[in-house]
């Protein structure tokens, strides 16, 4: 089943800049219902003790290299996200409010703003994509300016590998846990982004805490076209 331009929780947090997601982002982001992607992935951990007792508390995968599948259950009200990697699962709620995704991974809560990162696919340079029955038409003069100028984070030096890939970068603005506000300057260790790489959706996820260290980074590639 597919959402409506403004009925998935990404199109209502991205708005009009949906449109310019790389196809595997629209595919993966733009259905409904339950589906299930299958890909490759590798998970590293922290080998300390507090790392390992954070990354426990907040079900985060142990180490791994090899298949995963994600299950995603998404309806008008959010989505369910269940990450298998071998014989560890990882399981998050994710629902959209202001323009802010939010996502429930065990006693924590983060609030992610969703910004358009890499070099503009050619398909949205046109400026016309089909969301399914919908068509959406959108001029220059909405253009994100990041897709007009630069990169997201190549002013502030970012020039990572693959940097230029189109695609999602979370940022992360606030977190909770257990309903409590913690400060979000303990986790800018924090860093996840969503682009595509010769036509196939990839992902890469980091964490890491002052002091403590690294809690997990993965990456992998998931097969969105079955």
């Amino acid at each position: 089943m597919r959402l409506g331009a403004r009925e998935g929780l990404y199109p209502r947090a991205l708005g009009v800049r949906f449109v310019y997601l790389p196809r595997t982002l629209r595919l993966l982001h733009g259905q409904g219902g339950r589906r299930i992607y299958r890909g490759e992935a590798q998970v590293e951990r922290g080998r300390g003790l507090c790392s390992r007792a954070f990354a426990r508390i907040a079900g985060l995968p142990r180490a791994h290299a090899g298949p995963i599948e994600v299950e995603i259950d998404a309806n008008a009200r959010g989505e369910t996200w269940t990450r298998r990697f071998g014989k560890s699962a990882m399981r998050s709620c994710l629902v959209e409010r202001d323009g802010l995704v939010f996502e429930r991974l065990g006693p924590m809560r983060f609030a992610f703003a969703l910004d358009l990162a890499g070099e503009l696919p050619d398909a949205a340079a046109s400026g016309v994509m089909s969301l399914g029955a919908a068509q959406v038409t959108v001029s220059s003069a909405v253009m994100p300016a990041q897709l007009a100028d630069e990169p997201a984070g190549a002013a502030d030096g970012e020039a990572g590998p693959g940097a230029n890939e189109p695609g999602l970068s979370w940022r992360l603005v606030r977190v909770r846990a257990l309903g409590l506000p913690l400060p979000s300057g303990w986790f800018a260790g924090v860093r996840a982004r969503e682009f595509e790489r010769d036509g196939r959706y990839h992902f890469e996820v980091a964490a890491q805490l002052p002091i403590v260290g690294l809690l997990v980074r993965y990456r992998g590639w998931l097969d969105v076209e079955g």
